[in-house]
């Protein structure tokens, strides 16, 4: 059966409704008041003169016979048809199924979560390596000394290489690595690319690790972690064996309230600290547990508030972070001097949020995990002055992944916004390269959200506020210049959400706050903006999503209006107003437009037959015969 077209259907819809205006006026109903004039009264009087019992019968065949033909010929209406076959696919619950068309199935995926570090304890191996116990995202993170990402293994989990609450970690003579977890309650011992050995947190069946916070290995390999719940340090063999424990509850020397970290020297002393208030003490012990010295706590005139992690050099001294003054002090082993402060509270480099974890990385320089401004930073051992950050996340990994953008050559480019940088993947998914840190510097952002690749493949990324402006970069992430600022005025930002391209390597933005879309030159120079703030056609409400077509026409998604907004350079927006044209019934809205197509206007006037509107429209008991003619040599003629 093939599918009729419009005008092979017309001379039905044409016939259907001359029947119809063949019935008396007292089997159709009219519903409006100035329908029931004389004029009708009288046809009607007249129509109940002359009905009988077989004429009605007769209408009421003939009222189920143009049912019936109605509904065949909206059915035929709502078939698809493939171009190249004959068998049509009917429509079904919206969805665009077309038998021989293209279809999509599901083919891969790739990517978990890896948001940004927050590294509790720090280790480095002798190579310069750098382990980090990253609390959010469950892993440990193995760094190069330059920062840049090697490996990382860890997930949320209680079994076998997963982690709840890893804190401390520490490595051996011999490179393995000893993660200490305050929720799962154990210790995991791996080797130095992450291959898990052995766990423990009993000995005889009892538990002996109740929220194990930091932990060292000293030189003979044996292994002691803070037991924070029984407020003592324990002592282990490199597999696990207990050996013995140091302190205990209390607040005399050589007893613990809130102990936190622990760090073992090269001579065998061991250092633990104390987060308590009432404390606040660094106390020395020999190997065995011997009380040696306290210093340090606040209340003993002292200048730790809240001691967390240490770390000892081969010169004797002691680097101690404290979470509460967000600071690194430096102290002689021999008699707790001080010898060295620096950091304060804040974000920007040599502040801190937060310092849990810190380490050596040789004689020279110190490393600090800022736990809470997702970073590691690295200082000078002797001036504390500030080096460098390492802020690397997991590659592969995402944080709010939040657009993605593919260029001619395959590469797919995704905005991590959580993790404020841009990585790229092959089209299999296989991780390239990324770039971007957190920041307000060029190559460097604050809030990415949209990215978009010109015909050249440079990549242009929206970076929100505070930064408002786009960045444009090469496809390997090398920085090629940024416009824009905060403000209302001509290439200023409130918010810059998603970005577009043209055939002409024009750049089309989005001004969510604004209620703008601007657009650029590929320099970044401004060319024009539309838009306001408003429900009306052409304004915006948040504007986010934009593509632009290979015609030109631009298509923007309002958020807060709730609907698709196109700008063409053949027809304009325009407002809604009042129409005297037959089609008063179709409201101008966005995306409407004031001239129809000719489709349009075909598809219009099937309608208003159908509804008995303009053409066809019942006047009196016979229809005019000049517009039946009319309509007959419209359809001759193809002009609908």
């Amino acid at each position: 059966m093939k599918c009729l077209d419009t005008r092979a259907r017309l001379p039905l819809l044409f016939s259907l409704t001359c029947t119809r205006e063949r019935m008396p006026s007292n089997q159709v109903q009219h519903h409006s008041s100035n329908r029931h004039s004389r004029r009708y009264r009288s046809c009607k009087r007249e129509s109940h003169l002359h009905l009988s019992k077989e004429s009605l019968a007769e209408k009421k065949i003939q009222y189920v016979l143009g049912a019936i033909l109605l509904f065949l010929i909206f059915s035929l209406a709502s078939l698809d048809v493939n171009p190249t076959s004959t068998k049509p696919t009917a429509r079904a619950s919206g969805s665009a199924s077309i038998t021989g068309g293209p279809s999509f199935s599901y083919a891969s995926q790739w990517g978990s979560y890896g948001g940004p570090m927050t590294p509790n304890g720090i280790a480095v191996d002798s190579s310069g390596n750098v382990y980090v116990a990253d609390a959010k995202n469950y892993a440990i993170d193995k760094l190069a000394r330059d920062g840049s990402f090697l490996t990382g293994w860890g997930s949320q989990g209680s079994g076998p290489g997963h982690f709840n609450s890893p804190q401390g970690v520490a490595l051996d003579s011999s490179g393995n690595v000893y993660v200490s977890d305050s929720v799962n309650n154990n210790i995991q011992k791996f080797t130095s690319s992450g291959t898990f050995i052995i766990s423990w947190n009993s000995w005889n069946n009892t538990n002996v690790l109740k929220n194990p916070l930091g932990l060292s290995v000293n030189a003979s390999g044996f292994v002691y972690v803070v037991d924070r719940g029984d407020q003592r340090v324990q002592i282990f063999r490199n597999n696990g064996i207990y050996v013995g424990s140091i302190g205990g509850p209390g607040a005399t020397l050589g007893k613990f309230l809130t102990p936190f970290g622990v760090a073992v020297d090269s001579s065998g002393f061991v250092y633990v600290s104390d987060i308590a208030p009432n404390s606040g003490n660094i106390t020395k012990f020999t190997k065995t547990g011997g009380f040696v010295l306290a210093w340090g706590g606040i209340n003993s005139g002292g200048t730790l508030a809240a001691p967390a992690m240490m770390a000892v050099d081969n010169a004797s001294n002691i680097y101690v972070t404290d979470l509460s003054f967000n600071r690194v002090q430096k102290f002689g082993t021999g008699t707790g001097n001080l010898l060295l402060t620096w950091g304060s509270a804040g974000s920007s480099p040599g502040q801190f949020n937060s310092p849990v974890g810190v380490a050596l990385d040789g004689p020279l320089n110190v490393l600090v995990g800022d736990s809470n401004n997702y970073r590691v930073q690295k200082f000078s051992t002797n001036t504390g002055n500030y080096l460098s950050s390492l802020a690397y996340p997991r590659p592969g990994f995402f944080a709010s992944p939040y657009d993605v953008a593919l260029d001619s050559s395959g590469h797919i480019y995704v905005v991590d916004q959580g993790n404020n940088r841009i990585q790229r993947f092959s089209v299999a998914g296989a991780f390239q390269l990324a770039w971007g840190t957190t920041g307000s510097g060029n190559g460097q952002f604050d809030g990415p959200f949209g990215i978009a690749v010109d015909h050249s493949g440079n990549v242009y990324v929206t970076d929100s506020d505070p930064n408002d402006r786009v960045e444009k970069f090469l496809p390997n992430g090398s920085f090629i210049r940024a416009w824009g600022s905060f403000g209302i005025g001509n290439g200023q930002f409130y918010n810059p959400y998603g970005v577009a391209i043209d055939g002409s390597n024009n750049v089309y933005v989005t001004d969510y706050f604004n209620d703008r879309v601007q657009k650029f030159d590929s320099s970044g120079n401004f060319l024009l903006k539309w838009g306001s703030s408003g429900p009306g056609n052409g304004q915006f409400s948040n504007p986010t999503g934009i593509a632009v077509d290979a015609s030109g026409n631009v298509y923007v998604s309002d958020s807060s209006n709730n609907r698709i907004d196109r700008r063409s350079g053949k027809w304009a927006i325009q407002r809604p107003r009042p129409s005297r044209s037959r089609f008063s019934g179709q409201s101008l809205r966005s995306g409407h437009f004031q001239q129809p197509s000719p489709r349009v206007r075909q598809q219009r006037h099937v309608s208003d037959v159908l509804r008995g509107n303009g053409v066809g429209k019942r006047t009196s008991c016979r229809p005019k015969r000049p517009r039946r003619r009319q309509l007959r040599e419209h359809l001759r003629r193809g002009h609908w």
